[in-house]
């Protein structure tokens, strides 16, 4: 078969050549022997379209060539004026295409190749983009930034991180100066929308795993709880809770799921929905569950809790210890006038002080009246969290002096609504009734704290958390008596002395009569003594309060708890090792 590399016509010396000639019976003709004397233009009258009607005289060569091309030369009507083309363009670009179809260079098989080669430069872009995210992921950091075009000086950690890896990756820095060379790019792998997929494909990926290690383990236990998001929405999260293969507790969140319907059934269908889109059978192998206290969680009628005891009445309900401590402190706090008051002027207090001026002026007369200590800012009050309104008023305890003189300094203030906010703050804080209640929460959250640290530790032990909330129930109690009083009356009159306060006692209580109607012979008995009237309707009532929710919030669950205790790894391997079990335990789990 003939297979022709390249013909080259050479108009100067009228000849055509024809090298690399694969011909039979030719091999051994040289170049120069295959010069065929040609005219400048050749003519169909010369080279009929047959092979078989040439003439004679033509060469060998020249004939085993145009047999080659088989009978399928174009005719003279499809030729301009008959005549082969002279051009040499247009010779070149048809030669190119004869050398391209013999060689079987097909132009879809090099497309497809380009196309291949792109892919994978995307691909390897795409890879370095998910480890971005994924980096800043799991340091829990912004993304974004409130300027990411290209001019900005800081387009946020998402962006400046995929420059910073550009630096150390061609593909990936070819790729940074073709997006911002080019106005619009069709596919850039930065943008929020892209970001938003990558996320939600590793979010998805990561939740396989979890379902995963939950479908081994084969029992679990759920934890639902609901907050209030920015925009007013009711988020609803479910945590599953449960042992791995390494015997290890885990407690991971499956799903945030929006909640339009706040009442106990739209929180159980939220929960159906997500059990069934990721195919947790809670029914068959939920053993536990715990939510907060609100009527929609656990109301024993039209409640989360009674939704889910209708189709699986094995799951035991626990309410959360740290939450039913909270509500236990919520309760006291909102028992008594003096003390709801007393809150809410320390709520004015914070608020007023967190500007950026006034606190800069409060770590300012911290540095002077307390030179030798740290500096602490205000801590801001949590509706939650009962643990924050303890270090708030720590903060105000330790640094009390320093308040008073931030309050001076701004009673000065040029500003009326600054001038007579800090007056007022300044006449409440130096009241001898402030410091005592001060000094009377401090007391009771000096007890409550450490308990509710523990409740909330991942390495809580039932028996000991039981222990600890006996413990603290009774040094409260221990607080009711008039020895306990005493002290601290003695405590913040000696604060108040040592501040140089003027009022370093109780304002007197003016004595009220009441005219007695025709046949009274009894009067109501008016107390006169301020401290006999702050010891009865504030400090005894406060303690009364305390001491009877913790009876009463954490008695519901203690039996179930005391039972659990039980298969604890310390009491089994006490089991074990020939310690007995009383025959009245896991009654409260039978019931």
């Amino acid at each position: 078969m003939v297979s022709m590399r390249q013909i080259v016509v050479n108009e100067t010396k009228q000849n055509y050549i024809i090298p690399d000639l694969d011909i039979p019976g030719t091999s051994g003709i040289s170049d120069k022997q295959c010069l065929l004397p040609a005219e400048k233009t050749l003519s169909l009258d010369q080279f009929h379209n047959d092979p078989a009607m040439m003439n004679s005289n033509v060469s060998n060569e020249l004939f085993v060539h145009y047999a080659s091309l088989e009978p399928c030369q174009p005719s003279k009507s499809q030729l301009s004026g008959s005549k082969f083309p002279t051009k040499q363009q247009e010779h070149l670009q048809s030669e190119i295409r004869r050398v391209m179809f013999t060689s079987q260079l097909r132009v879809d098989v090099q497309l497809l190749s380009v196309s291949n080669s792109q892919i994978a430069e995307n691909r390897e872009i795409v890879k370095i983009v998910f480890e971005a995210l994924l980096y800043l992921a799991r340091q829990n950091n912004a993304f974004r930034g409130h300027d990411e075009h290209w001019s900005s000086s800081n387009q946020g950690n998402f962006l400046e991180l995929v420059k910073l890896l550009g630096n150390y990756n061609p593909l990936l820095s070819a790729h940074l100066s073709k997006i911002q060379s080019v106005q619009k790019n069709r596919l850039t792998f930065l943008s929020n929308v892209s970001q938003n997929n990558m996320l939600s494909v590793m979010g998805e990926m990561v939740r396989e795993e979890i379902l995963k290690r939950v479908k081994q383990a084969g029992v679990f236990s759920i934890i639902i709880d609901t907050t209030t998001d920015v925009s007013n929405l009711e988020q609803f999260s479910l945590v599953l809770r449960f042992i791995n293969e390494e015997g290890q507790t885990e407690e991971r969140l499956i799903a945030m799921k929006v909640a339009h319907d706040p009442t106990g059934l739209g929180m159980f269908n939220v929960f159906s929905d997500i059990c069934i889109k990721y195919n947790i059978d809670w029914e068959t192998n939920l053993c536990a569950r715990s939510y907060d206290g609100a009527a929609s969680m656990q109301g024993q009628y039209s409640g989360v809790r009674s939704y889910v005891q209708e189709k699986n009445p094995n799951a035991i309900y626990i309410w959360c210890f740290a939450h039913v401590l909270n509500l236990v402190v919520v309760d006291t706090c909102d028992k008594c006038l003096s003390v709801r008051n007393f809150f809410g002027e320390v709520q004015s207090l914070i608020s007023y002080m967190r500007a950026r001026k006034r606190t800069a002026i409060f770590l300012e007369q911290q540095t002077k009246c307390y030179p030798s200590e740290r500096p602490c800012r205000i801590k801001n009050f949590s509706t939650t969290r009962w643990t924050s309104h303890d270090r708030a008023l720590s903060v105000i305890s330790k640094k009390y002096l320093a308040f008073l003189k931030t309050l001076e300094e701004l009673i000065n203030s040029t500003d009326r609504e600054t001038s007579s906010t800090a007056s007022n703050l300044y006449r409440i804080m130096t009241s001898f009734k402030f410091i005592l209640n001060l000094f009377l929460l401090e007391n009771i959250f000096s007890h409550t704290t450490p308990l509710s640290i523990y409740l909330q530790s991942s390495s809580i032990d039932f028996i000991q958390a039981i222990t600890m909330v006996d413990v603290c129930a009774k040094k409260l109690s221990d607080l009711r008596s008039q020895q306990s009083f005493n002290n601290l009356i003695i405590k913040t009159k000696s604060f108040v002395n040592k501040i140089g306060l003027v009022e370093c006692e109780l304002p007197s209580i003016r004595s009220r009569r009441r005219k007695l109607l025709a046949g009274e012979v009894v009067s109501d008995e008016v107390i006169i003594n301020p401290y006999d009237q702050f010891k009865i309707e504030v400090y005894y009532v406060i303690l009364d309060q305390i001491n009877t929710s913790i009876i009463s919030r954490f008695d519901g669950a203690r039996g179930i708890l005391s039972n659990l205790s039980l298969l604890t790894f310390d009491r089994l391997k006490a089991t074990g090792e020939g310690t007995e079990i009383s025959h009245d335990h896991f009654i409260a789990l039978k019931n």
